[in-house]
């Protein structure tokens, strides 16, 4: 590779030599777009204080608020805050277009993963394991790219950003067709916490919709 994270072209070409399906290979296209073009607006007003991802050491699909500490810590002192920085736009690009290479497969997510930390793709491979069930902040101010590629993933259907209530409905549709109606609650209730979130980065960008006017998806 000739950057920390590998290029647009060299992940198109990881997923290719996966044999990724098409239609998988355009929603990973769409998802990187999106979250490179939020984390645009947000770097244009002065980024995140989170912690980056190359430090984040206890990273989980989690509930409770103890968890989420390691976002906000230095790593010599919890008291301490980490300095205004810009999201590397780069490990969200390759994040979001690798995220879902092995869709087709159980436990998808952490095969992909796997493969990437293989590879020595540390940061990516954080970034996907923890994507189907991630939990938000509600706190604009500190986003990593984590936030970055789970929110694209969010707020995108297939291969086109279509926002938060459109991509909510379609997963309760769909987990209807499988005969799940119980899942209904649970997920509006993870649409309502997200929405929670998009009220308060809209509060710093504008409106998402606007933002993603005339997206490429290329």
């Amino acid at each position: 590779m000739t950057t920390k994270h590998p290029s647009k072209e060299e992940c198109l070409q990881i997923l290719k030599e996966y044999n990724t399906p098409p239609h998988v290979i355009g929603h990973c296209r769409s998802v990187a777009a999106v979250a490179c073009r939020l984390g645009e607006a947000l770097n244009e007003q002065g980024g995140t204080i989170a912690a980056p991802v190359s430090v984040i050491t206890t990273l989980k699909c989690r509930r409770e608020e103890d968890a989420r500490r390691e976002y906000y810590r230095q790593a010599e002192g919890e008291n301490e805050r980490y300095p205004s920085r810009l999201f590397d736009l780069e490990v969200v690009q390759a994040a979001g277009l690798l995220h879902d290479m092995a869709r087709v497969e159980e436990n998808h997510w952490d095969v992909a993963a796997d493969f990437c930390a293989a590879r020595g793709l540390e940061e990516e491979a954080k970034i996907i394991r923890v994507h189907m069930m991630y939990e938000f902040t509600n706190d604009a101010d500190h986003l990593t790219e984590i936030d970055l590629v789970c929110l694209g993933d969010r707020l995108t259907l297939e291969d086109r950003y279509v926002g938060i209530d459109e991509r909510m409905d379609y997963i309760i549709q769909k987990a209807e067709r499988m005969g799940n109606f119980a899942a209904k609650p649970r997920i509006l209730a993870k649409k309502e916490q997200t929405k929670v979130l998009l009220r308060a980065i809209e509060a710093r960008v504008g409106s998402l919709d606007a933002l993603m006017e005339g997206l490429i998806y290329d």
